[in-house]
């Protein structure tokens, strides 16, 4: 399968314009362009440019508001709780972290808590928002049915994501945990078989609670570190549908039915370093802990040790240089879906024969 590498501006001008065609503002646009195209960028393909679609789709069949104001509903100095609407995740969240780091910066520690979402995408995209140069930023979301307790054959909650980020000093500046609480992204899956590649055993289960190799047949994902990935979740509920009062996982809707919201729930939450010690006292500590890290000896053939994010945040920087490298088959079909709303996207189709 052939590949193109595209420009990372191009492609956020090109999914921006593809957004606002569809009806969106400009500004509200490109803050979707720019979380899907951070997740290419990051090698987070599960979560990049492969949305644009599903999101559009799920705008123009109106299970995805374009009129919400997203409301504070409630508020207090260090928190605050945001009814989505129906709206979009990316939406949302950009409201929610300005929010979230405005209180944190007057009061230290702050959280906000979104219900009536929809899908908010890459969680380090939102973690990473957070933490700036002088936080820790916490984000993490419920999603539709994708898996149940071990053993289980009905799924009963998402996958629910959660990500925790912060910066180790100018050397280190994407210190990020972000990850689903199965085993592997629903996306990842998916990005998989578009790119033509075979999928594991032991990502999903069928009807029958067996392992299956094939998206077509999945009906769970399982979970990350089994009942360790369950519990998890679970804590994820918590912090984000039982403090928002939003809906509980059983009762979500699936996030590919376009004429319904997902009705999922966020919360996102900022701690001030400096509430604790002096940030540039933490930041050269965290430094000097990743350089140990680094320093660890390893199993011949196993390169460094490397900290969480690390990898995501080297994909970046070669990315914004070299391009994104995209699979043909998702770039034709970003066209087409351009050409369907007057977009022209034939700019993008910079092909490459050195990268993979």
């Amino acid at each position: 399968m052939q590949n193109y590498s595209v420009q990372p501006e191009a492609l956020k001008k090109f999914t921006t314009a593809i957004f606002e065609a569809a009806g969106l503002k400009n500004n509200e646009a490109a803050s979707i362009a720019e979380l899907l195209v951070h997740a290419d960028l990051r090698n987070v393909h599960s979560h990049g440019v492969l949305r644009t679609i599903p999101y559009l789709e799920k705008i123009q069949g109106g299970g995805a508001s374009k009129t919400s104001t997203y409301p504070v509903i409630k508020e207090t100095t260090n928190t605050a709780v945001i009814d989505a609407q129906g709206g979009l995740g990316a939406l949302v969240g950009e409201k929610a972290v300005a929010l979230c780091r405005e209180k944190a910066q007057k009061n230290l520690i702050s959280m906000v808590v979104v219900k009536n979402s929809n899908h908010f995408g890459m969680g380090a995209h939102w973690a990473l928002k957070l933490a700036g140069d002088d936080m820790i930023g916490v984000a993490c979301s419920t999603t539709d049915l994708t898996m149940g307790p071990p053993g289980a054959k009905e799924p009963f909650m998402g996958n629910n994501p959660f990500a925790f980020a912060f910066k180790a000093g100018a050397k280190y500046p994407e210190v990020c945990v972000d990850m689903a609480t199965s085993l592997v992204a629903m996306g990842k899956c998916k990005d998989m078989e578009k790119r033509g590649k075979e999928i594991p055993h032991g990502w999903m289960l069928d009807k029958d609670g067996n392992d299956t190799t094939s998206v077509k047949d999945c009906y769970m994902m399982t979970t990350m570190a089994g009942h360790k990935g369950f519990g998890i979740a679970l804590v994820v509920e918590l912090f984000a549908t039982l403090l928002s009062g939003g809906v509980l996982s059983p009762d979500i809707n699936n996030q590919d039915l376009a004429d319904t919201p997902e009705l999922s729930s966020q919360c996102f939450a900022c701690f001030n370093i400096s509430a604790f010690r002096d940030l540039q006292e933490f930041q050269k500590n965290a430094e000097e802990y990743i350089d140990r890290l680094h320093a660890l000896p390893m199993k011949e053939g196993m390169g460094a040790a490397k900290y969480p994010g690390e990898i995501e945040y080297g994909c970046k920087q070669i990315n914004e240089k070299e391009g994104i490298v995209l699979p043909e088959t998702l770039v034709e079909d970003l066209i087409k879906t351009g050409e369907k709303l007057g977009v022209d996207g034939n700019f993008l189709k910079e092909t490459v024969t050195d990268r993979q």
